[in-house]
């Protein structure tokens, strides 16, 4: 008969192990990388936040610039307006210090605005770095996915290998059962066979319920009888020669009459009440052996 090749077998859920672990590979990657990428997009993300408010304040502070610069251009145009030889020099000079205040805020403006241009290249730089990243995620999921269509494709292929494995040996699988069913079967027997009691010359009814049996006349020669009960059993004539009858139990309805128990092992067996008239004890072994007065006995006492 043809059983299953194990190769085959072996090929089969190596296969599969290979499968799983490479899905199981590609996808935690994935997600490592989208975590990544994430992560950075929230960074900036909040860099960008940052900087809109910047970007609000110096809007505030230019609009508060242009407006000085509108009222000096108004206090320059009635100057001018004026006469030259009413133009005092006080005049000039305070007007040249606002102009020179307003140069100073401008200065600090300008700088500020550096600042925030080198913040900006700062953040576009992290944004192209994200579309890097997210082009090369794009090109992981395409590849993820070409992977999971050939790992479906070899699912595919090792499922369509099972089902022909399959059919190829099923038949010798069901043969196989058939024949383990048989051998089981006989085990069963041999096993019931070899525990259960047998009333037969050297038989094994140890610890056998036997209570009221008809077991006159039987040959029993060398029968284990150890801790059976034996209440209200009828074993007149039979042949106990040899017999295990240790820890036996016994009442006055059991009869033991004419019996043979040469050589028999009779150690803490009980007897009261029993029926023994010309039953043969000789050489029987006695140790606290309860005879038919109730008492206990080393010695025969037949």
């Amino acid at each position: 008969m043809v059983e299953g090749n194990p190769t085959q077998t072996a090929l089969v859920a190596g296969g599969l192990a290979v499968v799983l672990l490479l899905n199981v590979f590609f996808s935690s990657t994935l997600q490592s990388d989208i975590n990544n990428v994430e992560s950075t997009v929230a960074s900036n993300d909040a860099d960008l936040a940052t900087m809109n408010a910047e970007l609000g304040a110096i809007s505030d502070i230019l609009d508060a610039d242009l407006a000085l610069i509108e009222i000096l251009d108004a206090r320059i145009d009635a100057l001018e307006s004026e006469s030259g030889d009413n133009t005092t020099d006080a005049q000039i000079a305070e007007l040249q210090e606002e102009i020179d205040a307003i140069i100073d805020i401008l200065d600090a403006d300008l700088l500020l605005m550096e600042a925030l241009e080198a913040n900006l290249s700062a953040v576009a730089a992290d944004l192209n770095a994200v579309e890097t990243q997210l082009a090369a995620l794009d090109v992981k999921v395409a590849t993820l996915e070409t992977t999971v269509v050939n790992i479906n494709t070899i699912l595919a292929e090792h499922t369509s290998r099972i089902m022909m494995l399959e059919a190829d040996h099923m038949a010798d699988i069901y043969t196989l059962q058939a024949e383990h069913d048989i051998d089981i079967a006989s085990l069963e027997a041999e096993l019931e066979s070899a525990t259960s009691c047998q009333l037969v010359p050297f038989g094994n009814c140890a610890g056998a319920d036997l209570s009221g049996m008809d077991l006159s006349g039987m040959d029993l020669t060398g029968i284990d009888l150890r801790s059976a009960n034996l209440e209200g059993a009828n074993l007149s004539g039979a042949e106990l020669n040899e017999s295990l009858l240790m820890h036996i139990e016994g009442n006055s309805s059991t009869n033991f009459s004419n019996a043979y128990l040469r050589y028999a092992d009779l150690k803490f067996a009980d007897f009261e009440d029993a029926t023994v008239i010309g039953a043969d004890f000789t050489d029987s072994y006695w140790h606290q052996t309860i005879w038919t007065d109730g008492v206990r006995y080393d010695s025969n006492q037949a």
